[in-house]
C-alpha cells in the first residue's frame, strides 16, 4: 500500500486534461469556490463545471449578501438539492477526452475542507489502460447523481449531460467496477449503506474503529454496528474540542473512547485542526474493511430510517488499507478524559439551546419571454426584488402562477437573484441562464465556435476561421452528432417508420401543428452546439444596423478619435478578407448541395441533411448581418456571392419540400413521426433566402406575365412549394419574419415584401382547402397561374411555367424535377386553374 497523500486538494486541481467537473457538497463557501477553486479549474482547461449542494445550506448562503454566489448560473451551474434528510455527499468528478478522476471524501467546498481541517479523501484516476477499469465507477457516480437534477427546468439537464460531451470513453464499453475498492452512494431510497457494507465486512471481527464529528442522539448506528458485527474490541475516536455527541454515550458498554485530535498526519501544522474525517474500520482473520467518505457515524447516514441522507462513501477491502491511513496511531490515541467529556457536555447543551435561523427557501429560475420559470411552486402574489451582480435592486418581479414569475424584460435580462419574503419565510430564486452555460459545454471545438461567433464584431479576421470550423463540423465529422432514434409512444424501435404524406387539408394541419408540444431538437454534439450558438447570436440583436459604428476594443480606444478615423484602417484591409469569405461561402454551399443530393438518393440520411442545412443557413444569416456593419457597408463589401445563394435556393428548396418524397417528410419519418426544431429553422430561412436573393414573386406576376423570364417563374414555383410548410409551422414563420426584418435593404420595403408573399402563401392554403371553390377548367390559364392537378399527381398545386398550343390543344407546362428537362405538361381542359393573385387585386396593383 502507498502512504496516504497529505497534499492539499487545491494543488491537485491544477492537473490539466479535463474539460468538465461535477462537484457535490453539503456546504459551500462561495467566495472561496468562485475565486479560488473555480479559477483553478478553468485555468487548467476545465471550463464546464456543475456544483450540487444541499438546498437548505444554499438558501442560507443566498440570504447573506456576503456569502451569496456571484457567478452561478452564468459561469457555472449551481443546483440546490433537496433530500428527505440532507444532501451530504462530497464528490469531485473531473472528465476529459482521454482521462477522468474522482475524489470521494469528507471535505465540504470550503476553505477549511480544502486545507485546514483533518479530512480523508479517496482518489481514483482513469487514464490509459486504467480507463476501462476505473471508468465504470466514474460513470456510475455520474449516472446516480443525475437523479437529483430537477426535471423540466430549461437547460438544466443539458448542463448536467454536457459534463460528458467530448468524453467518448465514458459512453463506451467499460469493465465492471473493481470489487476491492468501491464507491457506494446512498440516494435516500433503496438499500441503505449499512446493509450494503455488512456483507463486505470480514468474519470474526477482532477490532473495529469508528470516528466522526457528528453522532446521532441515541447512538443508534453504533449500537446497530455492535449488534451486527460483534467486534471483540470497539474503539471510537473523537475530537473532544469539536464533536457533537451526547455525553451520556461514555457509558455505552464495550467501547473504548479515544481522543484523536492531532493524531492524523499533517505537514507544518502545530495546532491540531478540526477533525472532520469520517471513518469505519474492521479487522478480522480473513481481511479488513476501511470505510471513508461523507457519512457520519449516524443513523440518517447509514440506516434505513425516516429522513435518510444522501451520502457517498468508499469501501476499501485491500489489505493494509487501514495501516496506510495510520490506523495504528488512531487506535493508540489517548483515552478521552473526564475534562474532555465535560467539554463535550457543554457543547451538547449549547447545541440544544441554539435558536433556529429564519426559514429560508431556494429554487432555480430560468428566463422566459415574460419573466422566469421556477423549479418549485411559489406563493401567488409574492413580490421579488430583482438583484443584479452587485446586489443592486434592478426592479420588481411578481409571482403570477405557481411556477411563473413576471417582470419587465430589461429587469429580467440583468437579474442574478430574486429575493423576497412572505409569512416569515425568505425566498430566493437563483437565475440559471442556459445560453451562458452553453458556452462552456463540450470540447475545444464547441468553445472555439462560441468564441468565434462572440468576436465577429470586434475582430472581422475571425470570419475565415469561423467558416473553416463550420465546414469541418458540418461535413468532416463522424456523423454521430445527429439524433435519429425514433421517439414514439409504444411499439418497438425496430418497427417500420410511419407513412407520412402531405395533408389533404392544410388548414386542419395548421391547427394541429400549432397546438403541438414544443418540438425537440435532433442536433447534438458539435453540430448542436453550432446551431445553439447561431440561434443565440441571431437572437441577441447585437449585430448593428447600417450606419452604426463598429465597436472598438477598450485597450485600443482613443477618446479623441472620430469613429470614421478609428475604422478607416480596418476598411482598407477588409477587401481581401471579403473575397476570401466569398470563396469559403461558395465552397460551403457546394458541399451542402452535394450533401442534399446524396441524402435524396440514400435512405436514412434525411435528418442529418436537415440539420446540416439549418446550420448553413444560420451562418449565411449571420454573415448578412455582419455585412451591415460600417466597416463593410461603407465600402459596399459583400461576404456572400449572390450566385451561390441562388444555387443553394434552387437545389435545397425542391429537395427539401417537393412532394411526398421530400427530405423534410423523410426526416419526420426518420424521427418517429413528429416535426423538430431544425425543420422550422430550415423552412423559415429558406423563405428568407427568397428575400435575400431578390426573388419577388408578386412583381413577376403583376408584370406582363408573358414577358416574365422563365427563371423567375421557376423561382416562384420553388417559393410555392415552401408555402405549405411556412403556413403550417408557426416557428418557421417567425424565423422567416425575424430574418427578413433583420436584413432590410435600401430602397426596398421589407414589410411590404413580407406581407405580399404571405398573401401569396395564404392563397395556396385557401386553394388547397377548397376555400375559394374548385376552380375552373373552362378558364384559359396563363403563365404564373396556379393549377390543381389530379389527385394521383404529387404535388397537386403547381405554378404554370408556360402555356403551349398545338393542333387546337392547349397544354399547361409545369415544373417536374423527375423529367429530363424538369418540365411536364397537362391538357389545360382537364385541370382547374386559378390566378395566383386574385384578378381584382392584380388590376388594382397595376392601375
Amino acid at each position: 500500500m502507498d502512504e496516504p497523500a497529505t497534499a492539499p486538494l487545491l494543488d491537485i486541481l491544477e492537473e490539466s486534461g479535463f474539460t468538465s467537473s461535477l462537484i457535490t457538497t453539503y456546504n459551500c463557501y462561495f467566495p472561496f469556490f468562485e475565486e479560488v477553486v473555480l479559477r483553478k479549474l478553468v485555468a487548467a482547461g476545465c471550463s464546464h463545471n456543475v456544483l450540487m449542494m444541499d438546498a437548505e445550506r444554499c438558501a442560507e448562503a443566498l440570504a447573506d449578501p456576503e456569502l451569496r454566489p456571484r457567478r452561478a448560473g452564468s459561469d457555472y451551474t449551481l443546483i440546490p438539492v433537496g433530500a428527505s434528510g440532507v444532501f451530504h455527499p462530497k464528490v469531485l468528478l473531473r472528465l476529459g477526452k482521454s482521462k477522468g478522476s474522482l475524489f470521494v471524501g469528507s471535505h465540504n467546498m470550503t476553505l477549511s475542507g480544502f486545507g485546514l481541517n483533518d479530512e480523508v479523501t479517496d482518489y481514483f484516476h482513469a487514464e490509459g489502460a486504467q480507463v476501462r477499469r476505473t471508468g465504470a465507477m466514474l460513470r456510475v457516480v455520474r449516472d446516480q447523481l443525475r437523479e437529483f437534477v430537477p426535471a423540466g427546468v430549461t437547460g438544466l439537464l443539458d448542463a448536467y449531460d454536457g459534463l460528458s460531451h467530448g468524453v467518448p470513453w465514458l459512453e463506451g464499453p467499460l469493465a465492471d467496477a473493481q470489487d476491492d475498492r468501491t464507491v457506494l452512494l446512498s440516494l435516500g431510497s433503496g438499500p441503505d449503506l449499512w446493509s450494503r457494507l455488512l456483507p463486505m465486512a470480514p468474519k470474526s471481527v477482532s477490532r473495529a474503529f469508528v470516528s466522526g464529528p457528528f453522532f446521532d442522539h441515541a447512538l443508534a448506528f453504533v449500537r446497530r454496528l455492535q449488534r451486527d458485527v460483534e467486534p471483540r474490541e470497539l474503539v471510537i475516536g473523537i475530537d473532544p474540542a469539536s464533536v457533537e455527541l451526547d455525553p451520556s454515550a461514555r457509558t455505552l458498554a464495550g467501547v473504548r473512547w479515544v481522543n484523536v485530535s492531532g493524531v492524523a498526519p499533517r505537514k507544518g501544522n502545530r495546532k491540531a485542526p478540526y477533525f472532520h474525517a469520517k471513518l469505519l474500520w474492521f479487522e478480522g482473520k480473513d481481511g479488513e474493511l476501511l470505510v471513508s467518505g461523507s457519512a457520519n457515524p449516524s443513523a440518517p447516514a447509514f440506516l434505513d430510517v425516516a429522513g435518510r441522507n444522501v451520502e457517498a462513501i468508499v469501501a476499501d477491502r485491500r489489505r493494509g488499507a487501514g495501516g496506510a491511513l495510520g490506523m495504528d496511531a488512531l487506535l493508540a490515541a489517548p483515552t478521552v478524559t473526564d475534562g474532555d467529556w465535560g467539554s463535550v457536555g457543554e457543547r451538547w447543551a449549547q447545541r440544544r439551546e441554539r435558536s433556529a435561523p429564519p426559514a429560508s427557501r431556494v429554487c432555480l429560475a430560468t428566463p422566459t419571454d415574460g419573466g422566469f420559470e421556477v423549479t418549485r411552486a411559489l406563493p401567488l402574489g409574492l413580490v421579488f426584488d430583482a438583484l443584479g451582480v452587485g446586489d443592486e435592486v434592478l426592479g420588481r418581479a411578481t409571482v403570477t402562477g405557481s411556477n411563473s414569475v413576471s417582470g419587465a424584460r430589461e429587469v429580467c435580462d440583468a437579474t442574478r437573484i430574486l429575493s423576497g419574503a412572505t409569512d416569515g419565510a425568505h425566498w430566493h430564486a437563483l437565475v440559471h441562464r442556459p445560453e451562458d452555460i452553453a458556452r462552456f459545454i463540450g470540447g475545444a471545438t464547441r468553445r472555439r465556435l462560441h468564441q468565434l461567433l462572440g468576436t465577429l464584431e470586434e475582430d472581422p479576421q475571425q470570419l475565415d476561421a469561423l467558416l473553416k470550423l463550420t465546414e469541418k463540423v458540418l461535413f468532416d465529422g463522424d456523423g454521430t452528432s445527429i439524433t435519429t432514434t425514433q421517439l414514439r409512444a409504444g411499439g418497438d424501435a425496430e418497427d417500420d417508420a410511419p407513412d407520412i404524406a402531405q395533408p389533404e387539408s392544410l388548414a386542419a394541419d395548421v391547427e394541429g401543428r400549432r397546438s403541438a408540444a414544443k418540438k425537440r431538437s435532433m442536433a447534438s454534439g458539435d453540430i448542436g452546439a453550432l446551431l445553439q450558438a447561431l440561434i443565440r447570436r441571431l437572437g441577441e440583436g447585437l449585430l448593428p444596423t447600417p450606419g452604426q459604428p463598429a465597436k472598438v476594443r477598450p485597450d485600443d480606444a482613443d477618446e479623441d478619435a472620430r469613429p470614421e478615423d478609428s475604422d478607416s484602417e480596418d476598411i482598407r484591409d477588409l477587401g481581401p478578407l471579403a473575397d476570401a469569405c466569398q470563396r469559403k461561402v461558395g465552397q460551403l454551399v457546394r458541399r451542402m448541395n452535394r450533401q442534399l443530393e446524396l441524402a435524396a438518393q440514400a435512405p436514412g440520411h434525411a435528418v442529418r441533411a436537415v440539420v446540416q442545412l439549418a446550420a448553413v443557413l444560420g451562418v449565411l444569416d449571420v454573415l448578412r448581418r455582419v455585412e451591415r456593419r460600417t466597416e463593410w457597408s461603407a465600402k459596399k463589401l459583400q461576404l456572400i456571392d449572390l450566385a451561390d445563394l441562388h444555387k443553394l435556393f434552387a437545389t435545397s428548396v425542391p429537395l427539401m419540400t417537393w412532394g411526398s418524397g421530400s427530405l423534410v417528410l423523410r426526416a419526420i419519418a426518420e424521427a418517429g413521426g413528429g416535426s423538430f426544431d431544425e425543420i422550422s429553422l430550415v423552412v423559415g430561412r429558406l423563405a428568407w433566402l427568397a428575400w435575400d436573393t431578390g426573388i419577388d414573386v408578386p412583381a413577376s406576376l403583376n408584370s406582363n406575365a408573358e414577358a416574365t423570364p422563365p427563371r423567375e417563374l421557376l423561382e416562384a414555383q420553388w417559393f410555392a412549394s415552401l408555402t405549405p410548410w411556412v403556413m403550417t409551422d408557426a416557428d418557421a414563420r417567425l424565423t422567416w419574419e425575424a430574418a427578413v426584418a433583420a436584413t432590410s435593404k435600401p430602397k426596398t420595403d421589407s414589410d411590404h415584401w413580407l406581407l405580399s408573399h404571405l398573401e401569396l402563401a395564404q392563397r395556396i392554403v385557401e386553394i388547397s382547402d377548397g376555400a375559394i371553390g374548385d376552380g375552373s377548367t373552362d378558364r384559359r390559364p396563363a403563365r404564373g397561374d396556379l393549377v390543381v392537378l389530379q389527385k394521383s399527381v404529387d404535388p397537386r398545386i403547381r405554378v404554370v411555367l408556360d402555356v403551349e398550343s398545338s393542333s387546337g390543344e392547349t397544354r399547361v407546362v409545369v415544373y417536374d424535377p423527375r423529367s429530363g428537362n424538369a418540365r411536364t405538361s397537362f391538357q389545360a381542359s382537364r385541370v382547374a386553374s386559378f390566378p395566383w393573385i386574385p384578378e381584382q387585386v392584380a388590376r388594382k396593383s397595376t392601375a
